[in-house]
């Protein structure tokens, strides 16, 4: 385990949300000073619609001295008004005893600031989990844990229905941690018949703390169902080689579902299901991947590649941070073995994690992105590659940020930090100041950051690709400052990993919009954070 005793701050307060009107502040090292003024973006409290959101978060669960992997996923209702009127969620987190189904969500409140950033506490059985959030639109946002026993990122989106004859063939992404707390991804895709059953048998992969000997270079076969009780929710069980796994189901609407453990093997895994597609997107691809290298130093790489509909790539570009040591634009190549079941085989010559070359993944298209999955042995990274559709996000405008990752102290301690953001970004061209707005960061090593003043420059690559680079130089966070590379989905949307030399990262910006349609846009993405578990020291290269 990351030793959590030595934090920075060892008087470390915990937030306290007990009307979540506001945040409080916290005094000490954890807390930020300079407090900004929202960007006027015409947001409240009504800007959550009235209606059921389904809530995914994932992340790392602390005491003082033992940390867990957890995730809670499910579905809270809310008025328009500033009210959660109830819900229901599970939860997995193994510092809280195991897994936890049905669990009621009391009433309590939240509040938007006119930035679109808001606050709240989900108030449940098992403890009160405060939130912080950013609306991308009226019917999706951007979230993360809040609070001093732990943090994590995830997505909040307005639920709708589906019925069993609309889910037919699926793929998913999932992760988190095994019943050590070594991380843990898998991937996979099957078809369904009326009755919710999986057959044929579909094909899942696998890798265990950099382990994929389960699975192999073809995957593992795939049995089990997927059966909802409602047009809301469900319930799945996957068999493969690695046993027989239960999850809960929730639906976000006919094209994506949202997973969570529930079993009792100590395995905790979230994540989505999408629609299955059988061939890549023609045309350019970006992409981001995180994880692990075999060494368990922490990786986030992205970039750019042209890819073919037999999954044949061609003049990738890749940026890569290997445990604070940054390497940009280095050249990739790939090829895609035959179409199994919606997988195939995904072979990377010049692809590299920093201490490896020529990784392999599996690779699962999908309507959420390419779904992949490092199973070479070299390490563990898992990610997405989208259909890029633009080569620049939209300016002027609002967007809302999220970040996951690890970050370190310098004295041999890590831990997982979180961040939410929102920033103006205006059509100036750098070196001028182009984006600014308030971020608030959660980190294991340094507290609770609320509220603090962004302010930095964006600089798109020259030709236009869809890359560029963000530098915030200046930040009252745990480690300072911010410096990203990113890649354009399409004008509303890019992913981004973090170069720094303290910090591996990886997360999104999405445009702010007064249209649900939007966020149902965003929603269909893959925005897994499968960032490595804190086991020992950052080692800095």
């Amino acid at each position: 385990m990351n030793p959590l005793a030595s934090y920075k701050c060892a008087g470390r307060l915990l937030m306290a949300l007990a009307a979540v009107s506001s945040i409080v502040l916290i005094t000490g090292c954890g807390s930020g000073s300079g407090i900004a003024t929202p960007n006027s973006n015409g947001y409240s409290d009504s800007s959550l619609s009235s209606g059921t959101y389904v809530l995914s978060i994932s992340g790392t669960d602390f005491t003082a001295t033992t940390e867990s992997f957890f995730a809670i996923t499910g579905a809270i209702s809310v008025d328009g008004n500033g009210n959660i009127t109830g819900g229901t969620v599970d939860i997995n987190d193994a510092n809280l005893g195991g897994v936890f189904t049905a669990q009621a969500v009391s009433k309590s409140t939240y509040n938007i600031t006119q930035d679109g950033r808001g606050t709240a506490t989900l108030d449940t059985p098992k403890g009160n989990f405060g939130l912080d959030f950013v609306l991308t639109s009226t019917g999706h946002g951007l979230i993360t844990r809040f609070d001093g026993n732990g943090t994590g990122s995830g997505t909040l989106d307005l639920q709708g229905t589906t019925s069993q004859s609309s889910l037919v063939s699926l793929a998913f992404s999932l992760s988190g941690a095994d019943a050590s707390q070594d991380p843990f991804g898998t991937v996979g895709a099957f078809t369904l018949n009326s009755s919710g059953t999986i057959t044929p048998a579909g094909t899942e992969d696998f890798n265990d703390n950099t382990s994929s000997v389960t699975s192999g270079p073809t995957g593992s076969a795939l049995t089990g169902s997927l059966v909802l009780s409602s047009g809301t929710a469900g319930t799945a069980q996957f068999n493969s080689s690695f046993g027989s796994l239960l999850f809960d189901v929730w639906v976000i609407d006919s094209t994506h579902l949202k997973l969570i453990e529930t079993d009792a093997s100590g395995i905790a895994l979230s994540g989505d299901a999408f629609t299955q597609q059988t061939t890549f997107t023609a045309g350019q691809l970006v992409f981001t991947v995180a994880g692990a290298d075999i060494s368990g130093d922490p990786v986030a790489a992205g970039g750019f590649v042209t890819a073919a509909a037999n999954g044949t790539l061609t003049t990738g570009s890749e940026d890569y941070n290997n445990a604070g040591t940054a390497n940009l634009l280095v050249g990739f190549a790939g090829s895609c073995s035959t179409f199994t079941a919606g997988r195939c085989q995904l072979v990377l010559p010049g692809f590299t994690n920093g201490t490896v070359s020529n990784l392999a993944f599996a690779a699962y298209p999908s309507s959420g992105g390419v779904l992949l999955l490092e199973d070479d042995n070299n390490g563990i990274l898992q990610g997405t590659a989208f259909a890029q559709t633009a080569t620049a996000f939209t300016v002027p405008g609002g967007y809302g940020l999220n970040l996951s990752g690890l970050n370190t102290d310098g004295e041999g301690d890590v831990g997982e930090v979180d961040d939410i953001a929102q920033f103006n970004a205006t059509s100036a061209a750098a070196p001028a100041i182009n984006m600014t707005g308030i971020l608030d960061e959660n980190s294991v090593l340094g507290g609770l950051f609320p509220r603090v003043p962004l302010s930095g420059t964006y600089t798109p690559d020259s030709p236009a690709t869809g890359r560029g680079s963000i530098s915030v130089p200046s930040l009252n966070t745990f480690i300072g400052g911010l410096t990203l590379e990113y890649y354009v989905v399409d004008a509303s949307t890019a992913v981004f990993i973090e170069v720094d030399a303290d910090q591996v990262s990886v997360g999104t910006f999405e445009a702010q919009s007064s249209s649900s349609s939007a966020g149902r846009a965003q929603s269909r993405m893959s925005l897994a954070h499968p960032v490595a578990r804190a086991h020992g020291a950052f080692r800095r290269k």
